[in-house]
């Protein structure tokens, strides 16, 4: 009880000093704090909007929009390259996106003609996102059933007999991916997980590191003369200590919703516009913003955050002889951009909580064809991996250069959370968003192509040709091969 109760307060003491720290940045270096759009802005958001969320047009060359209803009524948007022309013997890959973008973070892939050739190309808005519905909770019983739902109508929709599944997932979307292969390993035949950490993992390395630097400090208080105790004890906590700097603005996210939605808009939704300039590569080595994104490039990537505009809504897609759009839920997120719903994944236990799956999502798990779960991890005393574990090969992917995510807790002792065909890949000098870094779409245009051809080759064979990508673990048949640790 107390534990908790000072948590709480540290957490909100955090996410004040937070949204006070960033409030400052954005009045006195960027002037922002009562920024508003101009003329221009507006008019070149709404063309962005038309071109990718109109309904009646191609959002993107060889895609169509699409919807689908699931449980209770819940609506997703999703976009597809598949036609009435197109032959059902291909593979079929699905795309999950994170936080704050939608379907459209993947538009590089998804207008390639290597991964058209060989797969159904499927991209998906998360619930709350783009023009899917929100849901009533953000908790895994919710967004992991709703997400389990839409890969089988998919399965059953567009997989024929002989053909394979795989699912692409970055940020929140990885998350979601990664409890999936834990939970649900059926879904797919292989997972590629990139910019997300493995939930379970990471929380166990940040236990083990709290709980050993505390039983160090412990000891110092008997000896508070022994420096080097202390030092190794700081040492110990030092990785966790970084993640809390890196994660700053999930404390923001946290705090009671007034503030947090505030956050959001501030400066004309400052903190969004910066997302932006790094996801347009403008955040240099040294973790610095260096430059800005203009014009019709600026309200591109504000309508990938964004979903629909308004005359969107007047818009349709034939569905039996009807025209269906996007539903009221979606309108309501107009005015804040959908930050208000998109918070929701932060503050609701998306990433830890225990999910208990439904009746329904058992018996669609059941009727997949049944094959091995878990491919042998190497594990030792732990044959079926420590908890959260995935249970599904894998390829895991991340950017070097990521400030999102410290490296001691997101790939220290990965190897034991996954199976035999898993591999864990690192770009030198890639970011967190890596669908629009030009070698991070290269590498991912490659590294799915590998699996949808059917993986004829070792997955080196494909990345051989960047000597600044390497993979530091690779599950083979019997044996890890952990390469180089301090690459990563």
């Amino acid at each position: 009880m107390i534990r908790a109760l000072l948590w709480r307060g540290f957490r909100f003491a955090f996410g004040m000093f937070s949204l006070l720290s960033l409030s400052a940045v954005a009045i006195f270096r960027d002037g922002a704090l009562f920024q508003r759009p101009s003329k221009k802005e507006k008019e070149e958001l709404t063309a962005a909007q038309e071109k990718f969320w109109d309904l009646s047009k191609n959002p993107l060359p060889g895609l169509n929009h699409k919807f689908v209803t699931l449980k209770n009524g819940i609506k997703l948007h999703y976009v597809v390259n598949h036609g009435p022309d197109s032959p059902n013997w291909k593979n079929v890959t699905i795309f999950i996106h994170g936080f704050p973008d939608s379907y459209l973070l993947w538009r590089h892939l998804l207008t390639s003609p290597t991964l058209s050739q060989s797969s159904i190309l499927i991209a998906v808005d998360l619930p709350g996102y783009g023009g899917s519905d929100g849901l009533p909770n953000y908790s895994p019983e919710f967004m992991l059933e709703i997400m389990t739902a839409f890969i089988l109508r998919m399965r059953e929709r567009y997989l024929r007999q002989g053909v394979k599944f795989y699912t692409v997932a970055h940020d929140w979307g990885g998350i979601v991916g990664a409890r999936l292969a834990a939970e649900a390993p059926q879904l797919a035949d292989r997972w590629i997980i990139l910019s997300a950490v493995l939930p379970q993992q990471a929380y166990s390395n940040v236990t083990q590191k709290v709980a050993s630097s505390k039983q160090m400090l412990h000891t110092w208080l008997h000896w508070p003369f022994s420096s080097r105790l202390l030092k190794k004890a700081l040492t110990t906590i030092s990785p966790v200590l970084s993640q809390g700097g890196r994660s700053f603005y999930i404390f923001v996210m946290n705090l009671p919703k007034p503030l947090a939605n505030w956050f959001g808009g501030m400066g004309n939704f400052w903190f969004l516009r910066i997302i932006h300039k790094v996801q347009a590569g403008k955040l240099n080595a040294e973790g610095k913003i260096t430059g800005d994104v203009h014009g019709k490039e600026k309200a591109e990537y504000m309508a990938v955050t964004t979903g629909p505009g308004l005359e969107q809504f007047a818009t349709g897609v034939e569905k039996e002889g009807k025209k269906e759009s996007y539903s009221e839920d979606v309108k309501k997120r107009i005015k804040d951009y959908g930050w208000s719903e998109k918070i929701r994944v932060y503050r609701e236990g998306l990433a830890l909580s225990p999910w208990e799956k439904s009746l329904e999502t058992v018996v669609g798990l059941s009727e997949i064809e049944s094959r091995p779960l878990r491919f042998g991890s190497g594990a030792g005393l732990f044959e079926d991996g420590p908890p959260g574990s995935l249970k599904a090969p894998a390829t895991v992917i991340y950017g070097k250069m990521d400030t999102a995510f410290e490296p001691k807790l997101c790939l220290g002792g990965i190897g034991d959370y996954l199976v035999n065909r898993s591999q864990v890949v690192i770009l030198e000098k890639g970011g967190h968003w890596l669908p629009f870094e030009e070698q991070g779409i290269k590498v991912l245009e490659a590294v799915t192509a590998w699996a949808v051809e059917g993986e004829k080759e070792p997955l080196r064979a494909r990345l051989e040709r960047w000597k600044d990508v390497n993979i530091i673990v690779h599950k083979g048949a019997e044996v890890e091969y952990a390469l180089s640790e301090q690459r990563a």
